[in-house]
């Protein structure tokens, strides 16, 4: 009798098939001697990628004119725009490369500046620590911080859609020593805060695009961008301490890893007011690092509302306005 493959079974045997295919560019890619030589490849993959990716080319462009205005030229955002997915290519390399760091090698490659607000972060006492970063520099860093440093906590990801990139890549950043916990982003708000709330640690990504439905609005830029709310709850009801953490890819080939000083979380009792207000305290320091080098950050991601072409267009043909931006008075 002819065997009949089902559409769940097929659908497995293509994501292990893709999985593979990622599984052979991350040893292509580890066998390079230098890393140096690897990041080179990456830069060129994410040129080509600006050349072909032109609906993303499109938004990174798009949203740098949004954050900068006239303050650059359309030459300038274009390049800048380049430099960005140039990054892009150099972090998935960073991906595959640094789960298999070990400790002589962080140990070269790593530079850490803020040890004093480290330190008080891990001083004893009965609190969760809370770290705060941002799709900027070289986030994949933080996994081999966290390696070194001999930490243990909560990493909060976004799932891959497909299930063997998850289980054997995604969460396992950092590599096999790592005393990271991986955690899908999806369905773990409770786990979070209760981890917060006996003491753990917890790391996130915390300037992803908040939901219409419960809008949390900060200023970004000077623009209205919808913040994930979530986030601010995770420092609110975990009653953690809060730190921002960043790396990033220095010009002698090493990384930058700072530990900031602490972000004061209000809590007034008004929950909704509270949240924006922490939020707005989040974004305030990531749009310090975009300034700081935009050309790290992940300007492809859609942070900014969309408006529809027509409006684009209007907008494009009346310099200096922009319905989204914040007015100063007074």
């Amino acid at each position: 009798m002819r065997q009949t493959y089902t559409g769940p079974e097929i659908k497995v045997f293509w994501e292990y098939v893709v999985y593979l295919l990622v599984r052979l560019v991350e040893e292509a890619f580890c066998l390079l001697p230098s890393h140096d030589t690897a990041l080179s490849i990456g830069r060129l993959l994410g040129r080509l990628m600006f050349l072909l990716a032109w609906d993303r080319r499109k938004a990174a462009i798009e949203n740098l004119h949004i954050a900068f205005g006239d303050a650059m030229s359309p030459d300038e955002r274009r390049a800048l725009a380049r430099k960005n997915f140039e990054h892009l290519g150099m972090l998935a390399v960073e991906f595959f490369r640094i789960r298999r760091w070990g400790q002589e090698e962080i140990a070269e490659r790593l530079v850490i500046k803020g040890k004093e607000n480290f330190d008080l972060a891990w001083a004893p006492g009965q609190h969760g620590i809370f770290y705060v970063a941002a799709h900027y520099g070289s986030f994949e860093v933080l996994a081999a911080v966290s390696k070194f440093l001999g930490l243990r906590g909560n990493l909060i990801v976004t799932k891959a859609p497909n299930r063997f990139v998850n289980k054997r890549m995604l969460f396992q950043r950092g590599g096999s020593e790592s005393g990271l916990s991986i955690l899908p982003h999806t369905g773990i708000v409770k786990h979070v805060i209760k981890a917060l709330q006996e003491g753990e640690m917890a790391v996130v990504l915390a300037d992803q695009r908040g939901d219409d439905t419960r809008p949390v609005w900060v200023d970004f830029f000077g623009v209205k961008a919808l913040a994930n709310g979530v986030f601010a709850k995770f420092a609110m009801e975990g009653k953690a301490h809060t730190f921002p953490v960043v790396a990033t890819r220095m010009a002698d080939g090493r990384y930058l890893c700072r530990f900031e000083e602490e972000i004061p979380i209000q809590s007034t009792g008004d929950y909704e007011q509270d949240l924006m207000v922490n939020s707005q305290r989040f974004h305030r320091v990531f749009e310090r690092w975009l300034r700081e080098d935009p050309s790290q950050g992940f300007w492809m991601h859609r942070k900014f509302k969309r408006k529809s072409k027509r409006k684009r267009l209007a907008e494009a043909s009346s310099p200096g306005s922009h319905p989204l931006r914040f007015r100063k008075t007074g």
